[in-house]
């Protein structure tokens, strides 16, 4: 007969029968112990066209009040076809920036690009005479324009990932 899978459904040991191998004790009775919820492979036996009990590793003897057999069902078609279950919806989440790095970013690099651009405004004598003013002046202009564009990118529309069902295995 074929095996088939069994779950315990209380606590159990079997007994069993092995050699020790001394001549003045030849055989040692020992206990395999089963726990509650253990699935175990085995093969039924009958007496009498009935079910008797389950034999289990070939040695165990298991009453069958004490096992459930466990039936297993097909997930998905046999011809191919693919799930039988019904699509579902992707799941959408948000991706999580936090604005307020975005803003520092966008305003040291505005500066650096500001002050840059004041340097080379200088270099090529589009300013009559330097100063550290005009420095300051064009960090704080290009830190301000950065953050408004950062401003209206964030309020433009918000970033959405999609992920699909697939992804996620």
């Amino acid at each position: 007969m074929a095996q088939k899978s069994y779950i315990f459904t209380h606590d159990f040991k079997a007994p069993y029968v092995t050699a020790t191998g001394m001549p003045h004790n030849p055989q040692a009775i020992k206990f395999k112990r089963f726990q509650k919820g253990e699935i175990v492979r085995g093969e039924l036996k009958h007496a009498n066209n009935k079910p008797a009990f389950l034999l289990v590793n070939g040695v165990c003897v298991v009453p069958l009040d004490i096992v459930k057999e466990l039936v297993t069902k097909a997930v998905s078609n046999a011809d191919g076809g693919g799930s039988s279950f019904p699509e579902s919806k992707p799941k959408v989440v948000k991706v999580p920036t936090n604005p307020k790095v975005r803003y520092a970013d966008a305003m040291i690099i505005g500066a650096i690009i500001g002050v840059v651009g004041v340097y080379v405004a200088e270099k090529q004598g589009w300013i009559a005479e330097p100063d550290k003013k005009y420095k300051m002046y064009g960090a704080l202009i290009g830190a301000a324009g950065a953050a408004y564009i950062v401003y209206r990118t964030n309020n433009a529309k918000p970033k959405v990932q999609v992920i699909r069902k697939q992804d996620q295995e």
